[in-house]
């Protein structure tokens, strides 16, 4: 997928398109299509709110893309994402490859971040080079 240019917010280009079929590609021996799905709008929420953010928050940002309308996520909600959280660090856990999402602040923060891995999965991919003979 080619990455979609837009607001830059840091070094990171607001728009780009996740692909975790490239991210499966990178990390060798890894099952990508094991990440849920919502693991795609955590990562898209954190870009869009540069990074690092409360997991509320990042709720919240999920729910208003969702709804199109501002305001705080429901209750369920907010447990659906929390648990898909806790669930791809588990899973995470248990891999050799570096996740994309961390606590940045330790084990029982609330706080998450796109780790180095995740950042880098926004990053627009090199164009190719043509050769001609």
């Amino acid at each position: 997928m080619a990455p979609v240019t837009g607001p830059v917010c840091g070094d990171l280009v607001v728009g780009t398109v996740v692909s975790y079929f490239d991210h499966k590609r990178r990390a060798k021996g890894s099952k990508a299509r094991h990440i849920d799905p919502l693991i795609a709008e955590i990562l898209e929420a954190l870009l869009v709110l540069g990074g690092c953010a409360h997991r509320q928050m990042v709720a919240d940002q999920i729910a208003q893309r969702r709804s199109g309308r501002s305001g705080p996520a429901e209750v369920a909600a907010r447990n659906e994402i929390y648990a898909a959280f806790d669930a791809y660090l588990a899973w995470a856990a248990s891999r050799k490859t570096t996740p994309l999402l961390d606590r940045p602040l330790g084990e029982g923060s609330y706080r998450w971040a796109l780790t180095d891995a995740g950042r880098r999965l926004f990053q627009p991919a090199p164009s190719a080079a043509r050769m001609v003979r």
